[in-house]
């Protein structure tokens, strides 16, 4: 990254909290600030005019492999994965080794992330050791930086400690987030219970057992009078569930992955491993009324879920492989597509820049002038062919090779510099 001024000419701003939304402005980042209409004589200058700038991309659900699993991901290699798909800030899962349910975990992240140019959040683990029995030191955590907690893609069984865990963040501070299962429910399935599960002679795990769990954890929710996220929505019903809550004044924010708006569980007739993900994708049907419920704002957030595997544990039999997507590269690209309108552009920077930082309590960037240059820069209507030789991420498992995206990331500039590639 270069820390030379660079002067973008004509460039479109779309951000909902900025004053120059939607105008074309020339944008110069200088010492790590923004200027607006005012270029110096010792900038690079770039033509601007097929590019649009936004606030910084927050990528709310991030796994990592260091410390413990560096063959998957390191704290380096994420944050250059990062970089590429335009993303500046991003929360990491606590499922780690060891697991992230103490201050000195907090504190170690924290010091690791403090050598690259990307703003990571450590999230704290809701349990000790994801173990679904003794809540963590929640307080402690919070004191130490994180500002959400949870046990990641293990479902909360045990109601008695959501029901403290959620009684305890309202005083100490800090995000319950749960992914929501009744686990028995899923019966084993390795993919989408319906008509394709059959089809293909694949055990299927029904949506039912994703919305028993939203149903508990939102009268929790509605019991204590306190806010509770759900991460990764996958069925039409439960949009439906979060949406009757929310009218109901049930405090409850949610989030869908980047890969439930692109892919359904037709996409799975090739038994693509690295289409093997939790929850599993889900039916045409429930795709289009995720794409629906992100417009009309039923969802709050979007994420990619990005959970790096490697080669051992993807390349087997589909019933056999790991879940999980590398796909913190394509969070933009992805989302773009499956949302190409033009009225969508405004919704998704809303969904992947503004509310994940507000969620946190985070400072939230935006575009005026002398504020921090937290900025990412992109051509909202390109589309492209992705290729495995654009993933930086330490480890390849994504499906979205040879996929069609839109929404091309050019360049970033975070506090360390700016970075333009393709121009």
């Amino acid at each position: 990254m270069t820390k030379d001024p660079v002067l973008i000419k004509n460039v479109l701003v779309i951000d909902p909290k900025s004053r120059f939304n939607k105008q074309r402005i020339d944008l110069e980042v200088a010492d790590g600030k923004i200027l607006i209409n005012q270029p110096s004589d010792n900038s690079k200058e770039i033509d601007g005019t097929q590019l649009a700038v936004s606030p910084g991309l927050f990528d709310f659900q991030v796994s990592c492999g260091e410390p413990g699993q560096e063959e998957k991901e390191t704290v380096a290699t994420l944050a250059q994965a990062a970089i590429n798909g335009g993303v500046t800030g991003l929360q990491l899962m606590p499922a780690l080794s060891p697991v992230t349910d103490n201050r000195g975990s907090v504190e170690y992240l924290k010091s690791m992330a403090a050598k690259t140019s990307v703003a990571m959040i450590p999230a704290g683990a809701l349990s000790v050791n994801l173990e679904g029995k003794d809540m963590a030191e929640l307080a402690d955590m919070f004191a130490g930086g994180c500002r959400g907690f949870t046990d990641d893609k293990k479902a909360v069984k045990n109601p008695v400690l959501l029901h403290l865990a959620l009684q305890y963040a309202k005083i100490s501070g800090g995000l319950i987030m749960t992914h929501a299962e009744e686990s028995a429910m899923s019966l084993g399935g390795k993919m989408n219970e319906g008509l394709m599960s059959v089809q293909l002679g694949m055990k299927g795990a029904p949506s039912v057992s994703e919305e028993i769990g939203i149903m508990r954890n939102l009268a929790l929710a509605e019991y204590h009078a306190a806010p509770i996220h759900i991460l990764g929505v996958s069925s039409k019903r439960s949009v439906q569930l979060i949406r009757q809550a929310k009218e109901k004044g049930i405090a409850v924010t949610c989030s869908v992955y980047a890969h439930h708006l692109y892919f359904c569980d037709q996409d799975l007739a090739g038994f693509n491993s690295n289409l093997k993900v939790w929850p599993p994708l889900r039916s045409t049907e429930d795709r289009t009324a995720l794409i629906d419920a992100v417009r009309t704002g039923i969802i709050d957030v979007i994420s990619s879920d990005h959970r790096p595997e490697t080669i051992e544990n993807k390349a087997v039999e589909f019933g056999f492989a790991a879940n999980g997507i590398s796909g913190i590269e394509t969070l933009f690209g992805a989302s773009r597509f499956a949302l190409a309108k033009t009225e969508d552009l405004e919704v998704l920077i809303q969904k992947m820049a503004i509310t994940p930082r507000e969620l946190l309590r985070l400072p939230v960037p935006t575009i005026d002038n002398e504020l921090v240059a937290d900025l990412f820069f992109y051509n909202p209507d390109e589309e492209f062919t992705f290729s495995k030789e654009q993933i930086l991420s330490k480890s390849k498992n994504s499906p979205f090779p040879g996929n069609r995206l839109k929404g091309k990331v050019y360049g970033v500039s975070t506090s360390s510099g700016c970075k333009f590639s393709n121009i």
